[in-house]
């Protein structure tokens, strides 16, 4: 009798599923191997694949609750498509719906609101008010703290996290802080190498799961760098290994349409850390805001 990989039906299904889990894509894996799942099974991948962002945030618990599973059953499924177990997949999904093109998205809630411009406000609104609630005070005072003791501070963010890092960096040097922001991020992780132990590295990730930030920052970690992190997820890498956290919470749930919200909460961080360093470091940054505000006026004055 032949051995069943010698058949070549079997050894080609064998391939393709070994194929299937080395690849990264959550949602891919579950469309590919969807064929393979018990009815249990499949039940968890309808609640992944109908709400892949709220997955991020929900527990074990949650999940098993709104699939109508177990725990257990949550576990084993995860094991199934290849990861260890629940959290990551969750970060593995992060960083893929992360990339997603806007247009492939759900914009069902968002274009039902009757009033664009209420709902967009109330949504900001609501956003800032989170994060307020949110935020340690303490965590907003290291911060503070870490960025006016240090030689250089090193900023990291891809894609619309970049534009709140370069507005950090140019808020920072206001005040007279070298700061340093890099749009490559190649050039992110070989500036976060050369970094010293009174350096300060900041990432900033919506979802705190971009894979060229979350680099930046090891990088920068193994240097003995103060690590901060500015994110909406707490409980996911980029928070988990910092040594201070500011977290915004501006959603409770990944989408397109929370991005605008969170946004304006990473700039309102950025907003607090400027305050901050030019309230507590009255005499150092007083007198580089003043400076800064003379050359800003000579240049205005050279194009009159």
């Amino acid at each position: 009798m032949k051995p069943l990989e010698s058949i070549p039906e079997v050894s080609a299904l064998k391939t393709e599923t070994e194929m299937v889990l080395l690849s990264k894509s959550v949602l891919q894996k579950i469309k590919a191997m969807r064929h393979q799942f018990s009815l249990v099974e499949t039940k968890i991948a309808d609640c992944v694949v109908a709400s892949p962002f709220r997955m991020i945030r929900m527990s074990t618990e949650e999940i098993a609750s709104a699939s109508g599973t177990s725990q257990a059953s949550i576990i084993r499924f995860c094991q199934k498509l290849g990861y260890t177990g629940i959290k990551e997949l969750k970060i593995i999904l992060a960083q893929e719906i992360g990339n997603l093109h806007p247009k492939t998205l759900s914009f069902i809630e968002f274009v039902q609101e009757p009033d664009l411009v209420e709902g967009m406000l109330q949504q900001s609104i609501e956003g800032l008010q989170r994060s307020v609630v949110t935020l340690d005070r303490k965590m907003l005072d290291a911060a503070i703290q870490a960025i006016s003791e240090a030689r250089i501070v090193d900023i990291y963010g891809a894609g619309e996290s970049y534009v709140v890092a370069k507005d950090l960096q140019i808020k920072l040097r206001r005040l007279g802080i070298i700061a340093n922001v890099d749009p490559n991020p190649h050039l992110q992780a070989i500036s976060a190498t050369s970094l010293l132990k009174d350096d300060v590295a900041i990432g900033i990730s919506f979802s705190g799961c971009t894979k060229d930030t979350l680099d930046a920052m090891e990088f920068a970690s193994r240097t003995g760098a103060t690590t901060i992190a500015i994110t909406n997820f707490s409980d996911f890498p980029l928070a988990e290994n910092a040594n201070i956290v500011l977290e915004t919470n501006a959603v409770d749930a990944l989408s397109p349409y929370g991005i605008m919200p969170s946004r304006l909460s990473q700039h309102f961080v950025v907003d607090l850390l400027f305050g901050g360093l030019l309230v507590n470091e009255k005499n150092r940054s007083g007198e580089a805001y003043e400076l800064y505000n003379k050359i800003i006026q000579r240049k205005m004055q050279q194009h009159d």
